[in-house]
């Protein structure tokens, strides 16, 4: 033990007061009563956590004594010791006192240490657990707090994007409108050599206009301000919607894209302009990462209740710590940044999450890294 326990012994009988402090005193600190109302006026300064009692004494019973210590001063453990075998006092003390265990008169020193012993163990358990109690009401009570700080914060940054979005865009779209003007009067000869200029311009002020976007739908997303309106679509009219698109870029890397697709339609339950940023993002880093001259797959499984679509391509894949942070927003690690902000896969998972659809991604074991996003065919509850 860390410390010595405090033990409060009650009767009447000074002999029996005396015997008992002086056989417990090392191991315990005993403290003694000839009454029970010197008992409670103990209990009231002392930090008790064992009571004894004898039954019986004048004035009040052990019972009734400790009936009294239950409602005044419930966490110590309690005892009741009898030289008689009184059934009804015991039943009394069983259910009403709450005693751990009663001793009889006269007590052998073995067998009463060993019941305090017990009865202490028991008490310092319980006092344990009441401490943890509080410790995790307290951390509950933290977490409650911190929560709704989060939530507060969720809010603000939703708004401050918002306003940041709308700061940002109207300047955007003069610059974009501009630059396109420009470089439609760039076909003259005289002008030729400005317009590598502007197409990096123009390229520059695409890609902030796309990270804008991305950032924007993010966040939506997140904060569920962004209310999904899910239709059924033939998903392999949109792959092929999504390819055509990407084709000057598939052909400006003399990549060969290699269709798995049944000839019949795959009906899919979303929101389809979401799925189609979806393809369209992961079909874009396809061809990003992918070598000048490889391949790309794109395949779709059709199944009971839902449909996959698996693109593959040939690159070097993602670096295994890369892979742990696949998903989160604005990651900087440099194998990412080459080509972007990192929110493109981060916006993917967020779409998918919201159909109730899954995202795998993994390495090729060849080379190459492969994505299968899955969604649901038929309307689920949400």
């Amino acid at each position: 033990m860390d410390k010595k326990y405090n033990i409060l012994y009650v009767d009447d009988e000074v002999s029996n007061l005396n015997v008992f402090k002086n056989t417990f005193r090392r191991d315990y600190n005993i403290f003694i009563a000839e009454s029970a109302r010197d008992g409670l006026e103990i209990l009231d300064r002392e930090k008790i956590d064992l009571v004894l009692t004898d039954q019986r004494m004048p004035e009040m019973t052990g019972v009734d004594f400790l009936k009294s210590v239950m409602v005044k001063h419930p966490g110590p453990s309690r005892i009741l010791i009898t030289a008689y075998t009184d059934f009804n006092a015991l039943k009394d003390a069983v259910n009403e006192a709450k005693i751990f265990q009663y001793i009889q008169k006269p007590w052998d020193e073995g067998e009463i240490r060993q019941i305090i012993d017990n009865a202490l163990d028991i008490h310092y358990l319980r006092l344990k657990n009441q401490h943890l109690t509080r410790e995790l009401q307290k951390k509950n009570s933290e977490l409650v707090r911190l929560n709704e700080e989060l939530i507060d914060l969720d809010k603000i940054k939703f708004q401050f994007l918002n306003i940041i979005s709308h700061e940002i865009r109207t300047p955007l779209n003069g610059l974009l409108g501009a630059a396109s003007l420009f470089k439609s009067e760039f076909e003259a000869e005289e002008f030729r050599k400005y317009k590598e200029l502007f197409d990096i311009l123009d390229g520059s002020a695409q890609r902030l206009a796309h990270f804008l976007l991305l950032a924007e739908r993010i966040t939506s997303l997140k904060a569920r301000h962004f209310e999904l309106k899910p239709e059924p679509f033939d998903l392999h009219r949109v792959i092929h919607g999504i390819v055509d698109e990407k084709r000057e870029k598939l052909d400006k890397k003399q990549l060969k894209l290699k269709l798995g697709l049944s000839n019949s339609p795959e009906s899919c339950f979303a929101e389809k302009q979401l799925i189609e940023i979806c393809l369209s993002e992961v079909l874009d880093n396809a061809i990003k990462h992918s070598e000048r001259g490889g391949s790309i797959y794109i395949l779709t499984e059709s199944h009971r209740n839902d449909i996959m679509v698996k693109i593959t391509d040939e690159g070097n894949g993602f670096p295994e710590h890369v892979m742990k942070n696949i998903f989160k927003p604005f990651i900087t690690h440099e194998d990412i940044t080459k080509e972007g902000m990192g929110l493109d896969l981060a916006l993917i998972n967020q779409i998918v999450k919201a159909h109730q659809g899954t995202i795998k991604i993994s390495n090729n074991p060849t080379r190459g890294a492969c994505v299968q996003l899955i969604f649901n065919k038929l309307p689920t509850e949400r």
